[in-house]
């Protein structure tokens, strides 16, 4: 007759080995073989053009859907931080200023990449084998969220918990040793959709779907040329949008303090280095490492709205090295001021990029 061993509970085995759960970290776990598999889920996303140009998890679809990744894993855990801000989207529109998104605001990944780390050293000081995902484009991070207890996957495809809303981050940690299974839970966002209502680009139109050629996080994060209705929708924003994030009642609280703002001082932005700017915001995802396209996102942010000093400031633009910088002066130039006295400032005759040189043409008409 074979006895059953019984499985260790994750929260009694971190207490014996003196782990401390931070009050901000919620756990989960996930027995192996686990027989989830999304990667179906995100190559009919790529097939159908919504990641827009994205990489990461969408490069290799068939491994980073897959739940069952190793043959010797028995669990995987499941850990969530919670980054509530401690404030509203409350950003300046004054003349001039730029928005920062909440989830943007600082580096929300360092607390859960500390507590990942801290279980890997114990695992490994004890011989088990393990294996971490955080922020991977080989891991879909929400692969087991639903799943876990933890909570649900809501109409802005964000993972949603009681309490917590959209404001986490989620790592998974694979591990030879067998833990029980959490607690399953029944979550929904029922008939809620503020969240597709506050969307200012129609990007989740269609519920748990998210279209990312309209989504404006994404283009402030991508390489591409960005389209000319997106650079209107973007508004004053220098980096992300919140908007799918602080509509979420889940998410609200009475903590929120309206006295914080996420704000920058675009011309300031655009008078720092590229070296100063990736190493100020060094937790964003900047295409290439490139500082120019922060100085772009600043660009378009200042053209929504510009104060008194904006036309001087990207006027002197024009004359840069970077194709990048003078295509979205360019722009920037002709939002303002629909090209007056531009020929002042400026010879298309001389422009050596066709890039350019078509932006001008195109705006010129």
């Amino acid at each position: 007759m074979l006895i059953k061993m019984k499985e260790k509970n994750i929260f009694n085995y971190l207490k014996l080995n003196n782990i401390h759960i931070p009050k901000d970290i919620n756990i989960a776990v996930i027995s192996l073989p686990s027989l989830i598999d999304k990667s179906l889920l995100i190559q009919e996303a790529k097939s159908e053009k919504r990641h827009a140009n994205m990489k990461f998890t969408f490069s290799n679809p068939e491994y980073s859907g897959l739940g069952d990744k190793f043959e010797w894993a028995k669990s995987c855990i499941v850990i969530s931080y919670n980054y509530s801000p401690g404030s509203s989207n409350n950003h300046s529109f004054k003349p001039g200023d730029g928005a920062i998104a909440l989830f943007a605001s600082e580096n929300h990944y360092k607390p859960l990449d500390n507590f990942i780390n801290l279980l890997t050293e114990l695992f490994q000081r004890q011989g088990i084998r393990i294996q971490q995902f955080i922020d991977s484009p080989q891991h879909y991070d929400r692969i087991f969220f639903n799943s876990s207890g933890l909570g649900w996957q809501g109409k802005s495809t964000m993972m949603l918990s009681p309490g917590i809303g959209p404001w986490q981050l989620i790592g998974n940690l694979y591990t030879e040793e067998k833990f029980e299974d959490s607690e399953k839970n029944t979550f929904s966002c029922g008939a809620c959709n503020l969240c597709q209502i506050s969307c200012p680009t129609g990007a989740l139109d269609k519920e748990y779907t998210l279209d990312s050629n309209k989504c404006i996080s994404y283009w402030l994060q991508s390489p591409d040329i960005i389209p000319h209705e997106m650079r209107i929708n973007i508004g004053n924003r220098f980096y992300g949008c919140d908007e799918c994030l602080t509509s979420c009642p889940p998410g609200q609280t009475k903590e929120f303090d309206e006295t914080k703002t996420s704000t920058v001082d675009l011309k300031k932005i655009l008078s720092m280095t590229n070296e100063e700017l990736v190493e100020k915001y060094s937790w964003f995802y900047i295409p290439k490492k490139n500082g120019d396209f922060l100085k772009r996102n600043a660009l378009i942010a200042l053209a929504n709205n510009p104060d008194e000093y904006s036309v001087k400031i990207i006027h002197n633009l024009l004359k840069s090295d970077s194709e990048i910088i003078r295509f979205y002066s360019i722009w920037a130039i002709w939002k303002i001021t629909k090209f007056i006295d531009i020929e002042k400032f400026y010879d298309v005759d001389l422009e050596e990029s066709e890039l350019v040189k078509n932006e001008y043409l195109r705006l010129m008409k």
